[in-house]
């Protein structure tokens, strides 16, 4: 476990350092093309960019350390029948809430942690990655790379559409191995 989290904490950093790499070639000449909200809206310089990332990787990697070294997978007295009343049941302790997931609070703020540690850090690698293959593409103006923009038309609704989906790939993989584990625990 500790060689994944110092594996995941080093990608996570490298991966936001292409990022910032990638997205600083062409931010000095013309910073008007940057689509971060902070910048966009707020007028927050590069430090500001920096400084909140800072922060936001840090609590990411604070979560990740917490899922890594603190959590244990919970075991529920009820074995479960299906991953949606497990889920229900981690987060809300009743089953039929899953959809609650999505726009409530769970009770047990401690697995929240640990499992916004588990899956944000993967999709912050990810995204970071994308980001940073789409700044270079753009920036070296690689012919195969501007096909692809002709044809989808707005390659950003293509990579969050990624990056979104890769949210709900890691939340399902993390779900079903904690659900695997109740399964065959409670047998």
């Amino acid at each position: 476990m500790k060689l994944k989290f110092y594996l995941l904490t080093f990608l996570v950093l490298f991966a936001r350092g292409c990022d910032f790499y990638s997205t600083s070639l062409w931010f000095f000449d013309n910073p008007t093309g940057e689509t971060n909200p902070l910048y966009r809206f707020f007028g927050v310089g590069w430090n500001g960019l920096i400084i909140a990332n800072v922060i936001i990787v840090g609590l990411i990697i604070y979560a990740f350390y917490y899922y890594t070294f603190k959590y244990t997978s919970t075991k529920l007295k009820t074995r479960p029948s299906k991953l949606t009343d497990f889920v229900s049941e981690l987060y809300f302790n009743e089953k039929g809430r899953f959809l609650d997931i999505f726009y409530r609070t769970p009770k047990n703020k401690k697995i929240l942690l640990a499992h916004t540690g588990y899956v944000v850090i993967r999709v912050v690698i990810f995204a970071s990655f994308l980001a940073t293959v789409h700044n270079l593409c753009q920036f070296y103006n690689i012919s195969i790379y501007n096909s692809f923009r002709n044809i989808v038309g707005r390659p950003l609704f293509v990579i969050y559409g990624l990056i979104l989906s890769s949210l709900f790939y890691f939340s399902y993989r993390l779900w079903n191995k904690e659900y695997e584990f109740n399964k065959n625990s409670n047998d």
